[in-house]
């Protein structure tokens, strides 16, 4: 399972891959979620109409980890745990990180904050994977 982070999103635009065709196949599998944070960051800096459009309808598909009671327990003990060790990480980041970990779900992302969630698996780039 799989969460991939706005950086990865915003560096695919950037470099002109639609991350709708890049995603295809771990949607056909069911193995792609998101979350309210990365779709707002994603959404709010499509400058065309048709991108966000597109962008739109890609996350409608993709699984969505609702912003519970305990996913926000748990992003409060993340920032708390981290805060006092010395690593205060973005909220957004953290509550990324929490939708994650709630579901067993490796992020995608070129942020090196994710790197400091205990418990966190972070990836650099997608697997390999192709559909017929």
């Amino acid at each position: 399972m799989w969460i991939v982070d706005s950086s990865v999103y915003i560096d695919w635009m950037r470099q002109g891959r639609s991350p709708t065709r890049v995603l295809r196949p771990f949607v056909l599998a069911d193995q792609m979620f998101t979350c309210g944070v990365i779709r707002v960051e994603v959404l709010r800096g499509a400058v065309k109409p048709a991108v966000r459009t597109e962008l739109g309808e890609l996350f409608n598909a993709l699984r969505d980890i609702p912003f519970t009671a305990g996913v926000w327990d748990r992003t409060e003990a993340l920032a708390w745990q981290l805060d006092w060790a010395g690593t205060v990480l973005p909220l957004s980041d953290l509550m990324i990180a929490a939708c994650a970990l709630h579901v067993g779900a490796t992020v995608v992302s070129t942020d090196p904050h994710y790197g400091q969630v205990p418990g966190l698996t972070v990836r650099g780039t997608l697997p390999a994977m192709s559909f017929g």
